[in-house]
């Protein structure tokens, strides 16, 4: 084996695996430089490349390797086995997808995901004009207009991490109340889109349902997204997240029913103290279910704000009495 032969044998065993360690793709200039070549050796490495397969293999079976905007990919599905291949259902179903998507004005991505359409009938190959059939014969629901346009700014305010102002009508007030919010990003749960950002006036992070906001306005601002925020990871780990409309409210308890609740607390805040009470913070849509688990517990628990809350749980108990005393026996 020649030096020159060595070397090159040498240069492709290092790309396949250092280039497919990295999704994002390797910058060509910078990949040349690892592998102590120019670009045009490179680019005879990569063809050369791009014939790696079984000997009695088709097409689909040899390695995927792409130069896309500069960088180099490289695809080992499956370790060099038989990589995934479409159907004509599955390329409909994506090509749907995509236009659902552009067509919106959803995200603003239209030019990508046009790329991305030409490169999935280009994959395609001979069953892209039954796919294309497929996806055109097949009727896709408009979205809601508001919704869409709002989505718009909504994925590019979280993009540039831009602070905004929006005009949202909240489940329980059911009236416009105005919030500033730094918008981490967009997630689509059970049919409805929802933005999860910072909201300045529950001092948190909250989810907003995207349908209920009224208006909203750029800032001007710019934010900071703290560094360990995964967006995914939150959709994924919380249980429970609580909308914009949620109000935190503050119960105290004394010994008795810290007690009797054991270990069964509600989803929330609680914070013991030595002589055995506690304090719970938990956030509510609504006060209804908050003040019957209070009322349950008796004299030994008591909603100590807010205003609203405590209002909420006098009317309660007036109703209860009302509804007592409308159903006491008559005295002879």
């Amino acid at each position: 084996m020649s030096r020159d032969v060595a070397q090159r044998l040498r240069r492709l065993l290092f790309i396949v695996p250092y280039v497919a360690k990295h999704p994002e793709g390797v910058p060509v200039e910078a990949l040349a430089k690892q592998i102590g070549a120019d670009r045009e050796e490179l680019l005879g490495d990569l063809e050369l490349l791009s014939q790696v397969g079984p000997p009695d293999g088709d097409p689909g079976e040899y390695l995927l390797v792409s130069v896309d905007e500069g960088r180099v990919f490289v695809d080992l599905a499956h370790r060099l086995t038989r990589p995934l291949r479409l159907t004509a259902a599955e390329g409909a179903a994506l090509l749907l997808g995509i236009r659902a998507l552009r067509e919106s004005g959803i995200a603003p991505f239209d030019a990508a995901m046009q790329s991305a359409e030409t490169k999935l009938l280009t994959a395609l190959g001979r069953d892209s004009r039954e796919a294309e059939s497929l996806a055109t014969t097949t009727v896709v629901a408009e979205p809601d207009a508001a919704v869409a346009t709002h989505l718009r700014t909504l994925v590019a305010a979280a993009r540039k991490r831009e602070r905004l102002e929006i005009d949202y009508v909240s489940a329980s007030h059911h009236q416009n109340e105005r919030r500033e919010m730094d918008p981490y990003g967009i997630v689509h749960h059970a049919g409805e889109w929802y933005v999860v950002g910072f909201c300045h006036k529950r001092g948190d992070v909250r989810t907003f349902r995207i349908d209920r906001i009224a208006s909203l306005r750029q800032l001007g601002t710019r934010f900071d997204r703290p560094a360990d925020f995964d967006l995914d990871a939150y959709r994924r780990e919380r249980l429970y997240v609580p909308s914009a409309s949620a109000v935190t409210v503050r119960v105290q308890l004394d010994p008795v029913a810290v007690n009797r609740i054991g270990a069964n607390w509600p989803v929330g805040e609680v914070t013991t103290r030595d002589d055995g009470s506690a304090e719970l913070l938990v956030d509510c849509e609504g006060f209804e279910w908050i003040s019957g688990w209070v009322l349950q517990l008796g004299r030994h628990a008591w909603i100590e704000g807010p205003v609203e809350a405590r209002t909420a749980m006098r009317e309660r108990v007036a109703r209860l009495r009302g509804e007592l005393a409308a159903g006491a026996p008559t005295a002879p």
